[in-house]
């Protein structure tokens, strides 16, 4: 139970990354948008990230704060995670800075513990145990190659949920 909750947790900082301004994107940006798009929602591959709108807002926000020549640098071939790890520090602290205007966190969480065989209190004890300041620290620690789920502060939020 408790090493499903930690997947999810490390699936959910994979599909939260960069949101900004769509708008006055070139013919090139938009198509940039368009193979993020599709390749965040992985059709039949196991994509992270299921609502369209998010990975079009977190596509949007890559291409519209990096630029496609920076993209383009950043594209391996490999998919997002190999571009994240070629990310200076503070590219990739804005990242996870623009993530929390994609996604609804909270609404993310929930779903995502929805099948974990918690209960709904214990459900909304982990998603308000979930700091903004927390969530942070374990999107930059999956960006950067890390194991978020060996974050004590996640572990202390979890077992004092489960444990009367």
């Amino acid at each position: 139970m408790l090493k499903r909750l930690g997947l999810f947790i490390a699936a959910l900082t994979l599909l939260l990354a960069a949101c900004g301004g769509g708008s006055g994107l070139s013919a090139e940006e938009q198509t940039k948008v368009d193979e993020l798009v599709t390749e965040m929602m992985g059709e039949g591959e196991g994509g992270v990230i299921t609502n369209e709108a998010d990975a079009r807002c977190y596509a949007e926000g890559i291409v519209g704060e990096f630029g496609i020549d920076r993209i383009n640098e950043l594209d391996t071939g490999e998919g997002l995670e190999a571009g994240f790890e070629l990310m200076t520090a503070a590219e990739q602290e804005k990242v996870v800075d623009l993530a929390f205007g994609c996604i609804d966190l909270a609404a993310t969480i929930t779903e995502g513990m929805a099948d974990s065989g918690l209960t709904e209190d214990q459900m909304a004890c982990v998603s308000d145990g979930l700091t903004e300041d927390l969530l942070r620290g374990l999107l930059l620690a999956e960006i950067r190659g890390e194991d978020p789920t060996e974050s004590e502060e996640l572990m202390g939020v979890v077992f004092d949920c489960l444990m009367p």
